[in-house]
């Protein structure tokens, strides 16, 4: 891993408010739409806990098809596992790590082709994953690869007890990292 770097939302002021978090991600995915135009480069996405997120809020900027080129939405390691995320990784890390978001980011990469941008995102909203006795509520991991740069971010968030408001915070922060990033 070249980088890591974590974020505590709980204690540090966020904003919670979804239709604000809405506002600003439409706003940052049409930037990040057109700096990817604009350097000609790729999106690979794949999505756990924000259920497909990301690839929507994209895909909702007229023209992402000609930067966005595909993704997954891998909601249970069954599906992780089925797009190359090794098995004895998640046994050994958890579903919920930075080492599984990275090769998630990883794998879309390679299973995307042509894409040269790859992001991975896992993590646990509103309630313990019985599946997974490691997580931590308010818990995301997200994997982000670039050329030969590999990013993971830990962030804990509130919780917000609804799942959208907490899908709206955390692909605002994720978009605002790509933005930093491209």
């Amino acid at each position: 891993m070249n980088k890591f770097e974590f974020f505590d939302f709980r204690r540090n002021k966020i904003e919670t408010n979804q239709k604000r978090n809405e506002k600003e991600i439409e706003i940052l995915a049409q930037e990040i739409v057109r700096k990817f135009k604009k350097k000609k480069l790729f999106l690979a996405i794949m999505e756990s806990c924000t259920g497909g997120g990301l690839a929507n809020v994209i895909t909702n900027v007229v023209g992402a098809s000609d930067v966005f080129k595909g993704g997954f939405v891998t909601y249970s390691n069954q599906e992780k596992i089925a797009r190359g995320v090794p098995k004895k990784m998640i046994q050994k890390y958890s579903v919920y790590s930075p080492q599984v978001a990275l090769a998630m980011a990883q794998r879309a990469i390679k299973e995307v082709k042509g894409t040269d941008f790859g992001v991975g995102i896992t993590g646990s909203f509103s309630r313990p994953d019985p599946k997974n006795p490691n997580s931590q509520v308010g818990q995301v991991f997200v994997g982000i690869v670039f050329k030969n740069k590999k990013l993971v971010i830990n962030f804990l968030f509130p919780n917000l007890k609804k799942r959208s408001a907490m899908k709206a915070m955390v692909l605002r922060k994720i978009l605002e990292i790509m933005r930093k990033i491209i």
